[in-house]
């Protein structure tokens, strides 16, 4: 069972750390992004 268990733990693991990586990363900068084109519409 190992085998078979082995690249399906490596996808689950990938996608765990890409997951979180966007929730801290990538979604704050693009938000910031949004908030700074607002505020040069504003202006």
């Amino acid at each position: 069972g190992g085998e078979a268990q082995a690249p399906m733990a490596r996808v689950v693991m990938g996608g765990l750390i890409s997951s979180t990586f966007i929730t801290l990363v990538l979604v704050p900068v693009v938000y910031s992004l949004f908030e700074r084109r607002k505020d040069v519409a504003d202006a």
